[in-house]
């Protein structure tokens, strides 16, 4: 009796939960991209995906009011793309993650010396 007062009551709490979540329309869809588009910066690299399936990394060039201008960075130069917001299924900044290889090893060089500093100096205190 009590699982089954205690599953009524989950049940009662979690059901205006599921009831209130609705997916958004298209044009309401299309309008928090135009939104969100307008918050990044031009020059920004952006990952883009499309309603068809298509995914690239490109720099975001302008943002009008029906289209954001991306251009794909590749070795061969090719036009600008123009993506209207109702193609849009993703739309993300992409930001730099991890430490360039200058980083790596000016820490190694740093730890190195720390380390090679901390024998000569046990070193020195030893002779004494």
């Amino acid at each position: 009796m009590r699982q089954l007062i205690a599953v009524m009551v989950i049940m009662s709490i979690s059901a205006p939960a599921f009831a209130a979540q609705q997916s958004a329309s298209p044009a309401i869809e299309a309008a928090a991209f135009q939104h969100m588009a307008a918050g990044i910066p031009l020059g920004t690299r952006v990952r883009v995906q499309t309603t068809a399936g298509r995914r690239l990394t490109a720099t975001l060039m302008n943002v009008t009011d029906e289209t954001i201008i991306v251009k794909r960075d590749s070795r061969v130069p090719e036009p600008a793309l123009s993506i209207r917001f109702d193609e849009l299924s993703s739309l993300k900044r992409q930001e730099k993650r991890g430490i360039g290889l200058g980083k790596a090893l000016g820490i190694g060089v740093a730890a190195g010396g720390g380390a090679m500093l901390t024998l000569f100096l046990i070193f020195l205190s030893i002779e004494d």
